[in-house]
């Protein structure tokens, strides 16, 4: 992100807009902003971050002690910043809360995100959360991330260098993408679990396919070659049997079939006798309805003679119809006519009458202008006096001597302040153990409340597993009753067919001394489903019970790793009291700090408030005598007029008179518009009158010339009168459907005829079967075919449940195979990434700590240039107690005495120097890693002033030297050596009515 130029209005301490073009900067990359103290060096970052994030860079001023306390009320604050980012330019406009300078709500927070497209600005986003996350989309950091590593503040530039492992591995994450890694050594962790279960699972499952083979085996001791001998022996035994059973099968099948082809031939000729009978049944009926069949014919002859003069008849009828309507619409437009008339001659009468009211209309317009202008004059003497009142008001608000006392007591507060910030100390360490104690205290509380409940499911599971156990021996019990009783069954269908002297076909006896006898069916497959399903049950939970045994081993194990030693409570309640113990250790360490935070916020707003205040009781002064001159020549022009209507009485009279004017103008329209309206109704009906007396005439002639067409029509055709003729016409679709019936009931005679002749000739000297007699011993063969099919498929089912039960094994078997060899080089993999290694790193860890190397040694190359080789950082490798390791903590190497030591251990200047060079490190090793983040800008605030000049020159020598770089180094400094070696400067300087920012370019 490399900044272009950057807007401020009524921002701090800028009343007026102030703006800095980055772009003038005319190729140079490093600039110092300089200024005295409270001129507003540190708004300018401000405003900056406040545009991207909505906070200030330091995160200690508030949104309402942004606007400026110079600025004019009208005047809006608000921060406008253009940026480029990997070749788009961007554009945020962003305005904090404020007060409104008349209403009482308050303006919100509001802003907007553009990029320009090449043309013109393209909003993206308008509402603050979206600007936020777009903006830390585009960025890649959040507004804490990007204060630790683009923007070292004033106070708190070592906050990158002395933050926990923790936050840095958040930063590298973020900054680098490498949260992919974790989430890949989190998939492959589960991997190698499920893999190990699903191994289990698979052997449990290939036993019970064993189990459920009729042979009396111990199946978990045998070999595969006894399985598999043992198998394909009772498999053979079946085959033969399937053989036996479709012999059987063949022999009844060939029986059945010649049965049922005499059954056909026999139920064919019924079939033809039955059809005789109905034949003759139906001719009689036929002679029946012979009468009426000729009335229907003399009906239709009459209807086709009626038909040939309809359209005769039709045209008489037409001509009456028109007859009587042109008659009944002259006497309507007759009456119409005579309507308007009345009409047209009231309304000119209302014309007449509104024709006289004219001038008097005139004359009310006439006073309506002046009216308006003596409400204009009375508008303006009230604007008059609201400026007197409001003058008055801002006279009694003005109070010097009030400011004057509340400076003394700012004095007297900061001295307070500055005695009370001496006496608070720095905990940080401190509460950096206690928060290391803290996370290994919860983690053990947390897996000890996991080791509970997972035994407390052990112990559940070893209960319901007795139940499981117990209905699945009864399932097995069941079923293996029902295939007996399935046996007996079918023992029983053969016995239902055996006679002495001949041979069983199981036994080969002739003599059958105790036939076995049919009882109640069972259904032996849904026994055997029952079984299945009571025996998969008993398989998950046994399959179940070890994965909850193996957790339990693993959480032991990760408790006595935790401990590591270290004296851990075995109570989980003694751990939460510990545990809370330490939450208000840090709490009151962590208020301690805030406490001195907010007192050193206080101290700087005193220190600025005390500035202001002189400032103020001089603006104030100066301004009591212009408001008092002003006062007083508003008294003078109101005393000008002091008689003059009053404005109710003259908006009263414009009122009234307006809606008189009204009330005219639509009644004359109205009048007009109707009058014209009625003219040319009244010539409009004249005119229709007119024809449709025409109309009458000719169509009253054609009438008479129907009527004696009609007449000779119907002596043509043998109609005497002409209701004699209407009852003979029927309609087309009536004489259609007659002349159908007449022609269907003439077929229908004929066929009978025919098929009579034809049925006599099929059963000539044929008898008529007996299918009650045939009909028997067809069912007879069927049962027994049936019976030979349900052995035969009963054997067949039974051969194919054992080939699958083998199959499965077999496949079972491979799969274990397949597994096991997969097992072996994932489980290797998941313990190593999740951090079962020497090291006790995670797969991610290890990463990030070699992008960390990489920054610490790019950050080195420029520490060493700035201490002369004395310092580099070091990253720290040993372990904490009971966790797995972060390995981002960091030390420094002190040349001089040849030890290594906490970062925490450096002098202010010493850590001004280290943060700076790891800022320096950290940015180059992103840029040329990370496509996503781009860190083209820096910024410091303050901190060369505890540098000594020989540190301060190697300093300057090191931001230098990056220059080539083109990455743009901002710095707020007092020194004057810097400010003398850099030829780009942002000068700001304070004045009494706000502060102005100027760019030098040397």
């Amino acid at each position: 992100m490399r900044p272009e130029r950057l807007t401020l209005r009524a921002f701090g301490p800028f009343a007026d807009e102030q703006t800095i073009d980055f772009r003038a900067l005319g190729g140079r990359t490093m600039f110092v902003i300089s200024g005295n103290t409270g001129a507003g060096k540190t708004t300018i970052f401000d405003a900056l971050t406040f545009a991207l994030y909505g906070e200030t860079s330091g995160g200690e001023r508030e949104m309402s002690d942004l606007r400026s306390h110079f600025a004019k009320p009208e005047q809006k604050t608000e921060v406008e910043l253009e940026f480029q980012l990997k070749g788009e330019r961007y554009r945020i406009i962003r305005q904090p809360g404020q007060p409104h300078p008349v209403n009482k709500t308050d303006y919100g927070h509001e802003a907007e995100l553009a990029r320009h497209d090449g043309t013109s600005w393209k909003p993206l986003a308008l509402k603050i959360p979206e600007i936020r996350q777009q903006v830390q989309e585009l960025l890649q950091l959040d507004h804490k991330q990007f204060s630790q590593i683009l923007l070292l503040p004033q106070n708190k530039f070592r906050e990158l260098l002395m933050a926990e492992s923790k936050d840095k591995l958040q930063i590298l994450k973020q900054l680098f993408k490498t949260e992919h890694y974790g989430e890949f050594q989190q998939r492959l962790h589960r991997k190698a679990l499920d893999l190990a279960a699903t191994i289990k699972e698979t052997k449990t499952k290939q036993l019970a396919k064993l189990e459920e083979l009729p042979l009396d085996l111990n199946w978990s001791e045998a070999t595969e070659t006894t399985i598999r001998h043992q198998t394909d022996t009772l498999l053979a035994t079946l085959d033969e049997k399937i053989e036996q059973a479709k012999t059987v099968e063949q022999a009844g099948r060939q029986t059945l079939e010649q049965l049922t082809e005499r059954l056909r031939q026999a139920e064919q000729l019924e079939q033809t006798f039955t059809e005789y009978d109905q034949l003759l049944h139906l001719e009689q009926q036929l002679a029946l309805t012979l009468p009426e069949t000729m009335r229907q014919k003399e009906q239709y002859d009459a209807a086709s003679r009626a038909a040939a003069i309809q359209g005769v008849y039709e045209t008489f009828q037409s001509e009456e119809q028109t007859v009587r309507q042109l008659t009944g619409t002259k006497q309507t437009v007759e009456s119409e006519l005579e309507h308007l008339q009345q009409q047209l001659d009231q309304v000119n009468r209302t014309v007449e009458r509104l024709t006289v009211q004219e001038p008097e209309m005139r004359e009310a317009s006439r006073r309506l202008e002046q009216i308006a202008d003596e409400l204009k004059r009375l508008q303006d003497q009230e604007q008059l006096i609201r400026q007197q009142q409001d003058l008055q008001r801002a006279v009694a608000q003005l109070n010097p001597d009030a400011l004057r006392e509340q400076r003394t007591r700012q004095r007297s507060d900061r001295t307070r302040l500055q005695a009370e910030i001496a006496r608070l100390s720095d905990d940080s360490s401190t509460r950096l153990s206690l928060q290391e104690r803290r996370f290994v205290l919860q983690s053990i509380e947390q897996k000890q409340q996991e080791w509970q409940r997972n035994e407390a499911e052990r112990l559940r599971l070893i209960e319901h597993g007795t139940r499981v156990k117990a209905e699945k021996e009864q399932a097995e019990r069941t079923y293996t009753a029902g295939r007996q009783h399935e046996r007996r069954q079918l023992a029983a269908e053969l016995a239902g067919h055996l006679d002495d002297g001949e041979a069983c076909p199981v036994c080969g006896s002739a003599t059958h001394p105790q036939l076995a006898v049919k009882t109640e069916p069972l259904d032996v497959e849904a026994l055997h489903q029952a079984y299945l399903t009571a025996q998969s049950a008993h398989q998950e939970l046994q399959a179940t019970y070890r994965t909850v045994s193996e957790r339990k081993r693993q959480l032991e194990h990760e408790l006595a790793t935790l401990a590591d030693g270290q004296p851990v409570p075995n109570d989980v309640t003694a751990i939460r009291t510990e545990i809370n113990d330490l939450k208000n250790q840090e709490s009151r360490l962590q208020q301690q700090q805030e406490r001195k935070q907010q007192l050193e916020q206080q101290l700087r707003t005193i220190e600025t408030a005390l500035e202001q205040a002189d400032r103020k009781i001089e603006e104030e002064t100066d301004r009591q005598s212009k408001l008092q001159l002003e006062l007083a020549r508003l008294e003078g022009i109101l005393n000008r007029n002091p008689d003059a209507p009053s404005r109710r009485d003259l908006e009263t009279e414009q009122q009234t008179l307006t809606k008189r004017l009204a009330e005219f103008e639509a009644a004359r329209t109205a009048s007009q518009n109707q009058k014209q309206r009625l003219d040319q109704d009244i010539a409009a009906r004249r005119g229709r009158l007119q024809h449709v007396e025409e109309e009458l005439t000719i169509h009253m002639a054609k009438r008479t010339e129907a009527e004696a067409a009609l007449a000779r029509s119907l002596q043509e055709e043998r109609f005497e009168t002409v209701e004699q003729f209407e009852q003979a016409r029927m309609s087309r679709q009536a004489m259609e459907q007659l002349a159908e019936r007449l022609e269907a009931d003439r077929r229908k005679r004929q066929d009978v005829e025919s098929g009579l002749e034809r049925i006599r000739q099929l059963i000539l000297q044929q008898d008529r079967p007996d299918l009650a007699a045939l009909r028997p011993v067809v069912r007879q063969a069927e049962a027994e075919l049936v019976t030979a099919t349900d052995g035969r498929i009963g054997v067949e089912k039974e051969r194919l449940h054992i080939k699958q039960l083998v199959d499965a094994w077999s496949g079972l078997q491979q799969q274990i195979e397949a597994e096991d060899a997969r097992y072996g080089i994932i489980g290797e993999l998941a313990r190593v990434g999740v951090g079962e290694n020497a090291q006790r790193m995670t797969f991610e860890t290890y990463v990030q700590t070699a992008y960390f190397d990489e920054i610490l040694q790019a950050a080195n190359r420029h520490l060493h240039g700035m201490t002369s080789g004395r310092f580099l950082l070091e990253r720290k490798t040993e372990a904490g107690k009971g966790l797995k390791k972060y390995g981002l903590d960091l030390n420094v190497f002190d040349a001089y005495t040849s030890q290594t030591r906490h970062v925490k251990t450096l002098s202010g200047g010493e850590s001004f120097k280290a943060s700076l060079a790891l800022a320096l490190g950290l940015s180059e090793v992103v840029q040329e890693a990370s496509g996503g983040v781009s860190l083209e800008t820096m910024f410091i605030d303050e901190g060369f002033g505890t540098l000594d000049p020989e540190s301060l020159e190697q300093a300057i020598e090191t931001l230098l030297s990056i220059q080539a770089s083109g990455r743009m180094v901002g710095i707020i400094s007092h020194v004057q050596e810097l400010k003398s070696r850099v030829d780009a400067k942002i000068e700001v300087t304070q004045g009494k009515t706000g502060s102005t920012i100027r760019l030098v370019v040397e």
